[in-house]
């Protein structure tokens, strides 16, 4: 007697092998049966899988989940395209350790009484918090090293290296986190205070995750006019701290940077020959997505959220941000210069949501002003909380990364609830693969796809009992329909996914017909247990 028989479909087992009819049965939480049962095999469900591909399932191998899970624990737009287990925290930015500036702010942008979350304040406190709740998707994260840079050297000016004081500081936070669980350290290297660390600071928190066999995930110093001197620079990192490495969501923005994606790939190949493990995540789109603040050089910035806003309340400071915004500097990203007002889209807006969905160029119309003005005082009425959108990729580099056989799949998003517009990345990233660019172009084999969504992640995550079908692995299960699945959700509207018939979590059934139902299956992965 199985728990469920999931029968008839077709069987990708995560490994990169062809599709294989078979029945997979499941019991107490785990994959007990692959293969051919007899048609009076006992379960108290069966699913008729005729027509469908049954896989293991997927991994989001870059979320940012951590930032939204106490006010969203359930993610349903995670369930609701196949995602059972969510590697979060990336990007520098982790929801722990928190300084006292953020936690703050955190607080009330939650609407919670001030001290009511100090469990923020430690990375073990955190981990410990979430356990406690009920998780829509398994969760495991990395420790950001920009939330640790801001305790360390809070309150000062930290566009500067770090002290021996400070590093040691650096080195032990990071160091407790890694002993709670961190799956390793993430940087975000257009983020301050992130973005003022040299290569040696860096090497130092990298060598910290290697100690305890984890790695470092990065959000590259830049994606454009340094794309490939920042690849050469993580892989120097990788080297001299013989740690594993992530380069998120790689791209190449603005045009002419466009294929430029032909000079990293064989970087990151001739170092993986090396004998260093270096690996992608990628979503498929050719927007990106971040908050609107990346407009503000980051000089302006080095004295935290309060001193940038306060600047942009005056009007000479404005100028001077202006002028630099308008000033090419190769040795800083600028989301600006890639994209423009007519190609950034405001998709989020605390204070004004009625101007959600328009570009900064349209806002700055119907505001009548200019459009520097208009997006600095949206910053300043958000609080600096405000999301934009940037059209500036080339579908040939996506397709390009898609088909580096190093390349996993991340959302690069946190929860959301239905209906809540969105980059579609955040809803829809593994069906969109899966639709658009396995069945409709044909660019990946859908045994590849599988295989990157599933059992590259959990090889490079150091994942137990995840990423194959397989017989005692955990059953965490998708069943699609080839034929139908996609993202139909767009910039400007949000709506379920199609084609996936069922997802499981821990053997529960968690998506029926698209749709999350509610059940929260999920639990904390802690790295090293």
């Amino acid at each position: 007697m199985y728990d469920r028989i999931i029968r008839g479909g077709q069987v990708i087992d995560g490994t990169g092998n062809p599709p294989f009819r078979a029945d997979v049965a499941v019991k107490d939480g785990k994959i007990a049966f692959v293969g051919l049962l007899p048609p009076e095999g006992q379960a108290e469900e069966v699913l008729d899988a005729q027509g469908h591909y049954v896989t293991p399932g997927f991994i989001d191998a870059h979320s940012h989940a951590d930032v939204t899970v106490f006010g969203n624990p359930e993610s349903h737009n995670k369930a609701g395209q196949g995602i059972t287990t969510d590697i979060s925290g990336h990007c520098g930015t982790s929801n722990a350790p928190k300084d006292p500036a953020s936690l703050r702010h955190e607080e009330e942008k939650l609407g919670r009484p001030v001290g009511s979350m100090n469990y923020l304040s430690s990375y073990g406190k955190t981990i410990a918090q979430m356990e406690s709740m009920k998780l829509g998707v398994n969760m495991a994260q990395y420790v950001g090293h920009g939330s640790i840079r801001a305790i360390v050297c809070q309150g000062e000016n930290q566009n500067r290296p770090l002290t021996k004081k400070e590093l040691d500081h650096m080195e032990g936070l990071l160091k407790e986190a890694m002993e709670e669980g961190a799956m390793g350290v993430s940087f975000g290297l257009i983020y301050p205070p992130g973005s003022y660390a040299d290569l040696d600071e860096l090497v130092a928190a990298a060598k910290v995750a290697a100690r305890y066999d984890r790695s470092f995930s990065v959000h590259m110093r830049s994606e454009s006019l340094r794309l490939v001197e920042s690849v050469e620079d993580m892989i120097e990192v990788a080297r001299r701290a013989d740690c594993r490495a992530l380069l998120s969501h790689h791209k190449a923005k603005g045009r002419v940077n466009w294929d430029k994606t032909t000079l990293t790939l064989p970087l990151i190949e001739r170092a993986n020959r090396e004998g260093l493990e270096v690996e992608l995540d990628q979503y498929p789109y050719t927007a990106s997505a971040t908050y609107l603040g990346v407009y503000i050089p980051q000089k302006f910035q080095a004295r935290g959220r309060a001193h940038t806003l306060e600047l942009l309340r005056d009007k000479k400071a404005r100028q001077e941000i202006r002028k630099a915004m308008e000033q090419v500097n190769p040795l800083e990203e600028s989301n600006f210069q890639n994209a423009g007002f007519a190609g950034t889209l405001i998709s989020r807006s605390p204070n004004h949501p009625e101007v959600e969905g328009m570009t900064v160029a349209e806002l700055a119309e119907k505001w009548g002003k200019d459009p520097f003005d208009a997006a600095f005082d949206l910053l300043l009425e958000d609080n600096f909380d405000t999301d934009g959108i940037y059209f500036m990729m080339s579908e040939k580099d996506v397709i390009r990364v898609l088909q580096y056989r190093r390349t996993m799949v991340g959302t690069d998003g946190g929860g959301v609830m239905p209906g809540q517009i969105t980059h579609p990345r955040i809803v829809g990233s593994f069906p969109q693969i899966l639709g658009r660019y396995v069945r409709d172009l044909g660019v990946l084999e859908v045994e590849e796809a599988i295989r990157r969504m599933t059992s590259l992640p959990a090889q490079f995550f150091r994942l137990k009992n995840k990423g194959l079908l397989r017989e005692g692995f955990d059953a965490d299960l998708v069943v699609f329909d080839p034929l139908t699945i996609g993202c139909p959700s767009d910039y400007h509207t949000t709506v379920p996914n199609q084609g996936i018939k069922a997802v499981y979590i821990a053997g529960k059934k968690v998506v029926e017909d698209n749709i999350y139902n509610g059940t929260c299956a999920g639990q904390v992965i802690r790295a090293g247990r």
